[in-house]
């Protein structure tokens, strides 16, 4: 295969999309088995459905009933015509879940962050992040037209000498909390402490894959941290751990809570989520209340059996300590040898390639899920273990 360097470019390289696994015709519900259009079925690692309630029949059900009393559509934005009783309700339970006054719906994350983050970034002079955001967070930077500077991964020295650099300046510090594509953590508690130490800073956090798998209420690693009061800004989601669709803005500050709210073109300008999904969330997070505990030690239980099965392979999983596990190979053409060899042997997991990841980075993600069995994770190292041993070794 031609080196590829970019996900169009692999798949239209030499006509083999298929084994690539993009797009797959699913013809299931979300769980740990898949079955797809042409009959077979695929042990599912792709997934984020991390407690296992993306096919919960509490949450189905609300959804039913929230589009038989309003409809499939809220036909106008949240600010004329489109905000119901589900949408209100489900902003209420946000705040309450987080202790905050005020949270803000979102259609997605992805539309939470490039609405919210320039909008808080107004009053700001300097935004630093993460060199491993998430690409929403570097395209909500880039819209907010901030100068930013980006200091290496979890590399606390360099940020703090950045601040240093920019004493006086209003910042804005922007990371991950659960790194997305390497499933590590962000070192929260040593954001705080350089918020502590220098003036003028805010902590803005997008921790789409730690909200509802961590803390003890499911808040997520700035819970786990002890931090709930002292990171200005969580941005988290429904679409993963909780099993339905849509996004989340926690801000502590009230009057900048105000702000968003009202200067968020994809906040106000935007539909928000059906009712059916509103009612759906709402449900979820009495689920959470209800179970959250448990589906969570379950979960941890299971996280912690696959990276210990996967110490001693061949498996390169760099940091990762979270339900995320990556794969790391050196070149493309490993990674999707390896994806290839896992699909022929009916395993399902996520592939990335650059731009998406760093180069020689390329990776395949296994998520662990709620509904995974120590059976599943033996089924997948064994498979995986060998198929490194055949494509590199």
């Amino acid at each position: 295969m031609k080196l590829a360097m970019n996900l169009y470019e692999i798949v239209h390289s030499d006509n083999k999309a298929q084994t690539l696994n993009y797009f797959p015709q699913v013809r299931s519900a979300c769980e740990r088995v898949l079955t797809l259009a042409d009959g077979t079925t695929k042990l599912n690692f792709s997934s984020c459905d991390y407690l296992g309630m993306a096919n919960n029949a509490l949450m189905k059900n609300a959804a039913i009933n929230a589009i038989q009393e309003y409809g499939t559509n809220i036909s106008g934005p949240m600010i004329f015509c489109g905000y119901t009783r589900y949408h209100e309700e489900l902003e209420k339970r946000y705040a309450e879940l987080f202790q905050v006054n005020h949270a803000l719906m979102y259609t997605t994350s992805y539309q939470a962050n490039i609405g919210a983050l320039p909008v808080i970034a107004e009053d700001i002079e300097l935004i630093i992040m993460d060199k491993l955001c998430h690409v929403s967070l570097y395209d909500a930077v880039k819209l907010s037209g901030k100068p930013f500077r980006v200091y290496q991964h979890n590399n606390m020295k360099k940020l703090a000498d950045i601040i240093k650099n920019n004493m006086g300046k209003r910042i804005l510090i922007v990371s991950d909390g659960v790194f997305s594509a390497d499933g590590d953590f962000c070192n929260i508690p040593e954001l705080c402490k350089l918020k502590s130490i220098y003036s003028d800073i805010m902590l803005y956090i997008d921790d789409a894959h730690g909200v509802g798998t961590l803390g003890e209420n499911g808040c997520g690693l700035v819970e786990v941290s002890g931090c709930l009061g002292e990171v200005d800004i969580i941005i988290g989601t429904m679409s993963k751990s909780f099993g339905s669709t849509g996004g989340f803005c926690i801000i502590r500050d009230d009057i900048l809570a105000q702000k968003v709210k009202y200067k968020s073109s994809t906040y106000n300008a935007s539909r928000s989520v059906s009712p059916g999904v509103a009612a759906a969330s709402c449900t979820a997070l009495q689920i959470n209340q209800w179970e959250g505990k448990a589906r969570r030690a379950k979960l941890v239980e299971l996280v912690t059996y696959a990276h210990q099965r996967l110490e001693g392979t061949r498996v390169n999983k760099q940091l990762s300590v979270s339900a995320v596990i990556p794969v790391i190979f050196e070149t493309v053409e490993q990674a999707i040898a390896v994806n290839s060899y896992l699909l022929r042997h009916n395993i399902m997991v996520s592939l990335f390639v650059p731009p998406y990841v760093e180069k020689n980075k390329s990776r395949l993600r296994i998520t662990i899920i709620y509904h995974h069995t120590k059976e599943d994770i033996d089924t997948l190292v064994t498979v995986l273990d060998n198929a490194i041993e055949k494509v590199i070794c």
